[in-house]
Order: C-alpha cells, then structure tokens, then sequence
C-alpha cells in the first residue's frame, strides 16, 4: 500500500553545504569591527570609562562611570570586557578594543546556542539555517559588534532556549543550562529578563512534549542555580554602597519595566511596531511565510516553544515603558527559529523575492562603498570626494594595501556566493547573509577611519585638553552621561552635574549646546569653544568665573 506525503516534504534536495564555509561566514560577520575604532556613543563610552575604573582598582560590585556610580545595568558584561580588555592588553590593544573581544565571544555563543537549538528542534541542517537567518537581521549588526550588555542577555537566552528545547528528552541536564542561562540574563541585564525565561519555561507545562513528571525537576534545578547567583550581585551592592542599591532596586531592577518604586508600562504606541520591520528583517518575513505554509502544524513542538518565546517577548515589549532597541534583540532568536523551519520547502515565489532583494540592495550597497573609496583616495567622484571632507574634515585617508586586498576578496567571495545554485530557500538566506556581511566588512574596511574622524569624541577631548585647568573643580551643564564618560574617559576628567548640586567652588564650567550659539552666563568668560569635527548639532563651550565680580 502506497503511503501519501505531503507535496511540500516530497523530494527534499540533498545537502550540499559545507560546515567550514558557515563557519568562516560567521567569522567574517564578527571580527570586522570590533578593533582598530574609538568608542561609539552611546554606549561604548560609557561602558569603556566603567571597565577602565574596574581596571583601575574599582569594586566590581559598584559599576563607576564619569566618578559616579551606574546601576541600569547589572555588571557581568562589565566583568567580562573587563577580562577581556585586561587580556588584549597583552597584545597592545588599546583597552576599548580589547573590552570588544568579549562582545565577540558572547555573540558567538548566541549564535552557536540558536544553532544547537534549531538542530535539536527540527533536525539536522536546520542548526546552520537558523545561524544565516539571525546574521542576517539588520538589527543584530551594531549591537552584536559593539560594547553594550544587550549581547550578554541574548547569549543567556539563547542558551536558555536550547536547556528548554532539550528538557523533553534530558530533563536532568537542562535544569542547571537553564539555570545558568537565567543567571547570566539577571547579571547582565536586570530582573525581568529571567522572569521573562521563567515564565516561558512555565507556559510549557501546558504543552503535551513539556508535560512530563521529570520536567518539574528541570525547572526546580534551574531555579536553584539561577536565584543564588542572580542575587549575589544586588546583595554585595547594598551592603557596599547602599544608595546605589536603592537607586537600582527603586528605578532599574525591572529592566524594561522600570523598577520597584515605580512600576512603568506601555511606552508611546508605536516604537517597537516601527523598528521590527527594518530589525528583524529577514526573519520576521520567513517566519510569517512559514506559519502561513504550515499553519495545520503549529501544534508540533518545534514550533511550540519559538512561538512561545516570541509571542512573550513580543508582549514584554509592546507593555514595556522602554523605547530601547537592545531589547528587541530578544525577538530574533525565535524568528529565526521559525523561520528554519519551514525554508527548505518555502514558496519559490517567496524565496526569489529575498533572494534578489538581498542582492541588489547589498549589491549596490557595495558599489557605493567601493565609490566612496575612490573619493577618499582617488578623489573621484569629486562630488562625493568632496561631501565626504566635509563631514568629517579632520579626516586624513591612508592607503592601507591589506584592507584594500581584504575587500577584494570579500567581494569576490561575495559574487562566487550569490552565483552557486542551492535549494531555493537556503539561497535566498545565503545571499543575504552574504550580502550584510560583504557591506559590513567592506565598510570597517573603507570607512573605519572616517567614521572615527565624525563619531569619536577623541579629537575633540584633544582640542579642549590644553584649555583645562591643570586641578581644581569643573562644573558641567547640559552633557549626556556618555560625554561625561568620554571625557573622564580620554583625559580622566570628572566634571560635577550643575543640574544635580549648586556649585559655587567650581571656578571652571563646561557646557553643550546645539547650533545655535550660546552666550556666556552672567559671571562667566568664556575660554573655549568648539565641537567635533563635521558635527553640526553638539557645540561646547568652556567658561571660566569672572574674578572680578
């Protein structure tokens, strides 16, 4: 008797992929960027100034930034980079490069987490096609090569969707995984994050595949490796420094929801539904195609827990009072997830449109990438030749035959990819994959120094370096926390928040301003002023009081 098999699992092409080339695509997607740059703002500066003070001595318990303590995080990544910038000194890195190493090691495991997952949900071959959905989202790109704890919390969920994945068949082994993946979220990010996972951990239960009697104890041993450690850093907190633990417990602790003085929920309407579309393409698009395709199979387990999963953190952002693209990234594992799923049998249609979608957007992504570098060193076009000075004038181009060899190569890999022939799904997540990291590699390799000249604050600690005065009090007014970092950063300068405190002893102040010029205050000589090269938008102006007064 013949049996009958549906018309989309019928003929599946044999694999024809190469674990050494997913495994070189992973690694061209994540060293570019994370040396050889200053410290991006916003977080960046802040994050370096606070494994600079950890260097230096500082409680590791009590994060320090610009001289005052810094609790919207908890510390873990601040541990780590901290290692890690320690490590690269060894190698002569400057201490911001070396902190980003552990950025590339926690989105490593992020990747080798979903891709454990998607292999132990749907099978093998699946694993990579998770791996090429999830670089492939645009909004993984900065966060995932940059200095933020957003990437330590989506390594801990990661992590802790594979212990759930695993936990029908080794209940016993994926207690202390989950246990240790809800620990690293609370010490990397806050509470919420781990009550997030808890709470999709206890929606299982009221699915047949969870329901078993040993998963109880799964539960029972992630909960007994995760508390102690999730409560060890808030204790040494308040025993150190209580008014920072106050100042956490009653603003921070809920992450996304605020804290416990004030619970906030439900941000302006609309943050979260504008930025998905661009942050979590493609994988929003192929996980909608593959639950439309297979909507009579939603009840099978490997669409239960990535549905789970998203469908929380989905709510958790849309009720949050946070309008923090950081926290999105919670969103992208899942979707990834579901979109495996369904890739080897999705709709030709479909496919074609990702595929060459990816292609001409990062094809003439690349094209202008390469013009620029001929504007840069060749002068030509003079028109963008031209544009590019004056955004960013301080800048001085050197010819460099590695990066221009290295993004000779990226292209030429990047062309032989998007001519191989693939199952069509796999193609189009391929190409795409590609085609990011083709642009994000050669635009570290053309334009790293460029965006330094626009973006980092070194030229400009530089050029108000000389006009400090050599001791005494420096009154600022109107600066973000991550200018106050970058400035204790790069010159070790702490300047005293005239917004927080009257400051009569302070002979000296410093003070933004936007375009518009700004008058001295009545008392005051202005000394110095300036901004950073090409930046229209931020102007400081230093003062210093009139003795005469």
């Amino acid at each position: 008797m013949l049996t009958y098999t549906p018309p989309n699992e019928q003929d599946l092409p044999q694999p024809t992929e190469k674990p050494w080339l997913l495994l070189l695509l992973c690694l061209v997607w994540l060293i570019p960027g994370l040396i050889g740059r200053e410290p991006l703002k916003p977080d960046e500066t802040i994050v370096a100034d606070i494994v600079r003070h950890l260097l230096d001595g500082g409680s590791p318990s009590l994060p320090m930034m610009a001289g005052e303590p810094w609790v919207e995080r908890a510390p873990l990544f601040y541990w780590l980079a901290g290692a890690a910038a320690w490590l690269g000194q060894w190698f002569g890195l400057a201490l911001h490069n070396g902190a980003r190493l552990a950025t590339g090691a926690l989105m490593a495991l992020a990747l080798w987490g979903t891709g454990m997952t998607a292999r132990e949900l749907i099978g093998r071959r699946h694993g990579r096609s998770a791996v090429l959905i999830l670089i492939g989202c645009a909004g993984l790109l900065m966060p995932g090569h940059t200095l933020n704890s957003d990437v330590a919390v989506l390594a801990g969920w990661c992590w802790g969707l594979y212990a759930l994945a695993i936990a029908p068949r080794r209940p016993l082994p994926a207690g202390p995984l989950l246990g240790a993946a809800m620990a690293v979220c609370g010490l990397a990010g806050s509470l919420a994050e781990p009550a997030l996972q808890l709470a999709l951990a206890l929606s299982l239960t009221a699915l047949p595949a969870w329901r078993i009697r040993r998963y109880g104890l799964t539960l029972l041993i992630a909960l007994a490796v995760a508390l102690p450690l999730i409560a060890a850093w808030p204790l040494a907190l308040k025993a150190t420094a209580p008014a920072a633990f106050a100042a956490w417990y009653d603003w921070y602790a809920l992450g996304f929801f605020g804290g416990f003085s004030l619970v906030r929920a439900l941000h302006p309407f609309g943050y979260y539904l504008q930025l998905l579309p661009w942050f979590a393409w493609p994988a929003w698009f192929l996980a909608g195609a593959t639950l439309w395709m297979q909507r009579d199979r939603l009840m099978q387990p490997r669409f239960q827990l990535p549905i789970a999963a998203s469908a929380l953190a989905f709510a958790c952002l849309m009720l949050s009072d946070s309008g923090r693209a950081g926290y999105a990234l919670l969103l992208l594992p899942p979707l990834a997830l579901i979109g495996a799923v369904g890739l080897d049998v999705l709709r030709r249609g479909a496919s074609a449109f990702v595929n060459w979608f990816g292609v001409m957007i990062f094809g003439l992504g690349a094209v202008f990438v390469w013009l620029a570098w001929s504007a840069m060193h060749l002068g030509t076009p003079a028109k963008l030749a031209g544009r590019i000075h004056s955004l960013a004038p301080s800048f001085e181009p050197h010819w460099s035959t590695a990066a221009l060899l290295a993004s000779v190569m990226l292209t030429a890999a990047w062309l032989w990819a998007v001519s191989r022939r693939r199952p069509v799904g796999r193609q189009a997540v391929t190409n795409w994959a590609a085609g990011i990291t083709l642009c994000w590699g050669l635009a570290n390799a053309v334009a790293a120094g460029w965006v330094d000249a626009r973006t980092s604050y070194r030229d400009f600690a530089a050029a108000i370096a000389p006009q400090l005065p050599a001791t005494g009090c420096v009154a600022s007014e109107n600066l973000q926390p991550s200018q106050r970092a970058a400035l204790h950063y790069y010159l070790g300068l702490t300047t005293a928040r005239r917004e927080v405190q009257a400051l009569p002893g302070c002979a000296w102040l410093l003070r933004q301003a936007g375009s518009e010029p700004l008058s001295p205050p009545s008392g005051w000589i202005e000394i110095w002023s300036g901004s950073r090269p090409g930046d229209r938008n931020e102007r400081y102006y230093l003062y210093r009081r009139d003795n005469h007064i």
